[in-house]
Parts: C-alpha cells; sequence; structure tokens
C-alpha cells in the first residue's frame, strides 16, 4: 500500500488584500502524479512556492513523510526531499550539462573550506562521487551523450529535460514541475510525455506534482487533478471527472454551464 508523501492542510497566502491560496488542502502517495491545473492568476504557482518555502504560509501546515515542514527553510526542506523546477528553464549556460547536474549535490559536499582550497583527498574524492552520481542520472535518464555539452547549444526540448535530471539527481521523494511544457512544440510535448513516463517506471516511489497548462500533458499523465481558481479549488478528480465538470469548463475552459 502507498504512504502518504505529502500533504497540506488549509494553506493560505495573501499579499495585500489578494487571497492568492485560501485554504487549499491536497495528499500526495508514493508514486503518483497530482496535477494543478487553472487559468493564469488562480494560484498554482503560489501553493508551488508555499510547499517549496520560497514564501511563508499565512495559515496552514505542510507535512512531508508525516513531519511537519510548516516552518523549515527551502534548504531544509531540499535536503529532506523536495525538488522543483521553475516556468523558465534555469541552466547556467556556461555549464556543461553534466557540471549543471552536478550543481545540485554541492549541498551534499563532505570537505571543509580549508579542504577545498588545499586541494585535499576529501574533496577529490568528494568531488569524484558527485560526478559519478550525475552522470549515472543522465544515463538512467537518456541524456549522457549531452554531458559535455553546453545547455545554449541543445534544442528547448532537450534543455528542460536536462532541468529535469537536475531536480532528480538528489533522489528526492517529490518532484515538482512548474509548467515543464512551456514553450514546447507539439513533437517536443510529445518527448516530454514520454520522458516523464519514463521517470515514473524509472523512480516507482518518487511522487510528482505538476502545474501546467498543456491540457493533453495532464489528461493523459495525471492520477489526480485539482482545479484551482481566483485561488479556491472549484474541483478535483481523475482526468475524466475534470473534464467534464461544468465549474472547469466555464472557469477554465471558457465554456458556458
Amino acid at each position: 500500500m502507498s504512504r502518504c508523501i505529502l500533504k497540506t492542510e488549509g494553506i493560505r497566502k495573501n499579499f495585500g488584500g489578494v487571497v492568492a491560496v485560501k485554504d487549499f488542502s491536497f495528499e500526495i502517495d508514493e508514486g503518483q502524479i497530482i496535477a494543478i491545473i487553472g487559468p493564469n492568476g488562480a494560484g498554482k504557482t503560489t501553493i508551488f512556492n508555499l510547499v517549496s518555502k520560497i514564501y511563508e504560509l499565512d495559515a496552514g501546515k505542510i507535512s512531508l513523510c508525516g513531519a511537519d515542514i510548516t516552518k523549515k527553510s527551502q534548504i531544509e526542506v531540499a535536503r529532506m526531499g523536495i525538488s522543483r523546477t521553475f516556468q523558465n528553464a534555469r541552466l547556467f549556460t556556461g555549464l556543461s550539462v553534466l557540471d549543471n547536474v552536478r550543481v545540485a549535490l554541492d549541498f551534499a559536499g563532505k570537505y571543509s573550506l580549508i579542504e577545498a582550497m588545499l586541494l585535499l583527498p576529501r574533496r577529490w574524492k568528494t568531488e569524484r562521487e558527485t560526478t559519478r552520481r550525475a552522470m549515472d542520472c543522465l544515463e538512467l535518464l537518456n541524456l549522457d551523450r549531452y554531458a559535455g555539452q553546453r545547455p545554449a547549444n541543445l534544442p528547448y526540448g532537450i534543455q528542460r529535460r536536462v532541468e529535469i535530471a537536475r531536480a532528480l539527481v538528489s533522489n528526492p521523494k517529490v518532484l515538482m514541475l512548474d509548467e515543464p511544457a512551456a514553450g514546447l512544440n507539439p513533437e517536443e510535448l510529445f518527448q516530454l510525455m514520454d520522458f516523464l513516463r519514463e521517470i515514473r517506471a524509472k523512480y516507482p516511489q518518487l511522487a510528482m506534482l505538476i502545474i501546467e497548462h498543456r491540457m493533453d500533458l495532464v489528461m493523459s499523465i495525471s492520477d489526480y487533478i485539482y482545479v484551482q481558481d481566483f485561488g479556491e479549488t472549484i474541483a478535483q478528480g481523475v482526468a475524466c471527472e475534470i473534464q467534464n465538470d461544468p465549474l472547469v469548463l466555464k472557469a477554465y475552459l471558457g465554456e458556458e454551464e
């Protein structure tokens, strides 16, 4: 039986007099893919920023594997197993693909500043280990052919996959993808859908939380969907339920009830 990995209880965020997120509650189990959809301004990215601790809650509670992380910092929740991407690809253009993935393991360094400055053995041992882990991740995701290339020289669809690999290399419990299909053409979108299915097969215990506007992606890979509008949850359910919900058709798809 799958266990609950991430849970929010009545989380809320106000910006001045605007309620960006109002009492949002959800649960995601290991191996599950959950999508949060809604029109622009619905509060989706704010939810991501609350869970990943970029923003502080005004009210509510967040739990990871049963532990209360409401007051934890960004670094603490990342170390505990929450990893995310952003709406725009944020790769270091001056680094290779391999080094971009290695960057995500910097927090795991086990050498001191003095050992780094003096190039002592423990520094080199740690560097070799992070390189091996980064390369293993790229190989697992069939991206190793790009390891020595610069991101700017790659198609945008590959850049998005490299960013996801960087989020995966630390073996998170929860992978949060903020509009992973943004800017992709139809062919790249189908490749991304296959890529996410591969991740699910290769990381069977990984929980994935996705914000996305591309409904073909959402409906094809999500186990459960939450629909937000003006900070509130107006519907939730499996894909076929969401597609036929009159509130969703009116608020998100622009159709009348």
